[in-house]
């Protein structure tokens, strides 16, 4: 199936108080729409970006994108988020990771304090999830929709489609969560969260946030990426990158800035994906989903749930999906999971998504 054309947009939102009280001055919001809205805009479905993620979640390769939108197996005529049917609103989230790519448009540490003219830096205000959500339901309002067919994403996209269902759920009846840590936050994973950030703080060039976005700390970055993609990917999938050395002429063995073909493989994806990040965003980032946690307000939901984790994730393994599916249940709420049986680790949940097509066209049309 053919992928989707994107219309891409910039909502100026204006001032916005965060659920800390502290405002943001002229906050811009980058989306992409794909579809059309119907004209009692009811068939509207807000698809939300997973950590390093943006809005442009469906669309073809072209001059301006090396790869397809991250969700295309998924969103566009046909497919399981059918663009015939639906009207797709993909948003990118304050502080997004993307403010080094020059496409990714939204207020963030790397954006100009108009009291100063240069970068917010540190002191740009915390955010969380549920800002996350009030900026999108502001963009929604903008569009004129008041309620959704479904909110859907994956990884942290999955976290902000639960809050959704919890914040505004008179606008949410269903949600598709993918590859989700579940209804918050285990230790565990915001422990391996914290240590994602350690390398960036750790450079001298992030110099406590205040550094030059001319000559920001791009090794810590780079660093702090090799541990999130290997921790999103497995033992099979980093196995195929095979165990020689990444130079022949340069055996491990015998020096130690000889390095073997994964550590090599790890680092270049790594070092090319930091050209287009922003590491305090980074850090921020980290900070608003290791807050995250709606165990104390599933009270207010009256949504429906699918669940689909991938059998060999490593980030948010797939028994965090079976006990948030049970406690969804236990609280009197209606959810149900879908296993992709994948070898590829998280990350199959952008490139293996397709799998769980037909059940994600049941749930919808239930």
């Amino acid at each position: 199936m053919d992928s989707v054309k994107s219309d891409q947009h910039v909502f100026e939102l204006g001032a916005y108080t965060c659920v800390s009280g502290k405002e943001i001055d002229d906050v811009r919001v980058g989306y992409e729409t794909y579809g059309t809205l119907n004209a009692d805009k009811s068939n509207a479905i807000l698809v939300c970006h997973y950590f390093s993620g943006n809005a442009r979640a469906a669309g073809p390769a072209d001059d301006d994108h090396e790869l397809p939108g991250w969700w295309d197996n998924l969103i566009g005529p046909g497919k399981a988020l059918d663009t015939d049917r639906y009207f797709v609103v993909s948003s990118n989230t304050l502080a997004n990771l993307n403010a080094a790519d020059g496409r990714s448009v939204m207020t963030g540490p790397a954006s100009p304090n108009p009291a100063t003219g240069k970068a917010y830096g540190l002191d740009f205000p915390l955010v969380t999830v549920e800002d996350f959500v009030h900026v999108q339901k502001r963009l929604l309002e903008h569009l004129g929709i008041e309620r959704l067919v479904a909110v859907a994403g994956p990884s942290g996209g999955s976290v902000q489609a639960i809050q959704w269902s919890v914040q505004y759920p008179d606008m949410v009846p269903c949600v598709i969560a993918v590859i989700s840590p579940g209804l918050y936050i285990h230790p565990f994973a915001a422990g391996m969260m914290e240590l994602w950030s350690r390398p960036i703080t750790a450079d001298p060039k992030w110099n406590d946030g205040d550094y030059d976005a001319a000559n920001p700390p791009k090794e810590g970055l780079a660093q702090a990426l090799a541990l999130v993609n290997l921790t999103s990917l497995s033992y099979e999938f980093v196995g195929g990158f095979g165990y020689g050395p990444a130079d022949a002429d340069k055996p491990p063995a015998e020096s130690l800035d000889n390095l073997f073909v994964a550590d090599a493989m790890l680092d270049d994806i790594a070092r090319a994906r930091a050209e287009s990040l922003d590491a305090n965003s980074f850090l921020y980032m980290v900070r608003a989903y290791k807050l995250y946690d709606v165990r104390q307000r599933l009270h207010e939901s009256r949504a429906r749930y699918l669940f689909v984790p991938s059998e060999t994730d490593m980030v948010f393994p797939p028994h965090l999906s079976v006990t948030a599916v049970d406690d969804l249940k236990a609280a009197g709420l209606d959810a149900e999971l879908f296993m992709l049986n994948v070898t590829g680790g998280h990350l199959d949940g952008l490139a293996k998504i397709d799998q769980a097509e037909q059940a994600i066209r049941t749930f919808l049309d239930d």
